[in-house]
């Protein structure tokens, strides 16, 4: 239990960590676009942040030897796959430099081909974090968690709340974990993926330009009407806008509020 942590998201075991481990001055390097909440708590704390386009990620580690070093697999906003070989050279040169490396999976079981988390089992330089709101639709109850090793867990845990996690996301975690449970995400994933399939074959049927996505969701230059988009201001994209496809009756209304960037 020593390399679990448990935590209201995602979000706050991103602001524990640098709370944790980052002193001001330090180095952060985030590849560009990522979450918000990857910057802004590396910021709080004072840290110098680089933000190195996502394929220059290796490089940028080796010549700023950062701290922390973030990434999402798959990426986001775009949805774009990360293979375990890619996150391997990523993870290795962080050792070199004694660099924690900040994996982001919450988005892996919409993966055309999931990495499981962890993705890189007892690698000493990295902390991987798991949001159970993604793929359970739990987005409100807030529960995530992070696997690593003892030393980095036992850091973020110092500089935590006491009981972070209510007794309702506890109670939600653990259901979302049994067999039952899975097998309705596998199911849902399976549907969402030929939605999604769908939707990008109509996007590129009306010139509406996207980024190619591994996910359910992905980028479009476009605006909508009618309908709640995310806004990529945040990841420093203003002129895109993140949709991800639901049920097939909201996705026509999508469809119906789209217009060309």
């Amino acid at each position: 239990m020593g390399e679990v942590a448990c935590g209201a998201g995602t979000a706050e075991l991103i602001h524990a960590l640098a709370t944790a481990l980052l002193r001001p001055g330090d180095r952060v390097v985030i590849p560009r676009p990522a979450f918000a909440e990857y910057g802004r708590a590396a910021l709080l704390a004072g840290a110098r942040v680089h933000r190195p386009a996502s394929g220059d990620l290796v490089a940028a580690i080796r010549q700023h030897r950062p701290t922390l070093a973030f990434i999402a697999a798959p990426t986001s906003p775009a949805g774009a796959p990360v293979t375990r070989a890619m996150l391997q050279a990523i993870a290795d040169a962080c050792a070199e430099g004694d660099t924690v490396l900040v994996l982001d999976q919450a988005y892996d079981a919409f993966a055309s081909e999931p990495l499981g988390t962890p993705a890189l089992p007892g690698h000493p330089a990295v902390l991987h974090l798991r949001s159970l709101t993604k793929d359970h639709a739990l987005a409100g109850v807030r529960v995530g968690f992070a696997i690593g090793p003892p030393s980095t867990i036992a850091a973020l845990n110092r500089v935590r709340v006491p009981w972070m996690v209510s007794a309702p996301a506890q109670a939600a975690a653990i259901a979302a974990l049994t067999d039952e449970a899975e097998a309705h995400v596998r199911r849902t994933i399976a549907l969402l993926r030929q939605s999604a399939a769908d939707l990008w074959s109509w996007c590129d049927d009306q010139g509406i330009e996207r980024v190619p996505s591994d996910t359910h969701y992905g980028l479009l230059r476009a605006r909508a009407t009618g309908v709640q988009v995310r806004d990529c201001t945040s990841f420093g994209l203003p002129s895109w806008i993140r949709v991800a496809v639901r049920t097939e009756p909201e996705n026509a209304v999508l469809r119906r509020g789209l217009i060309h960037g």
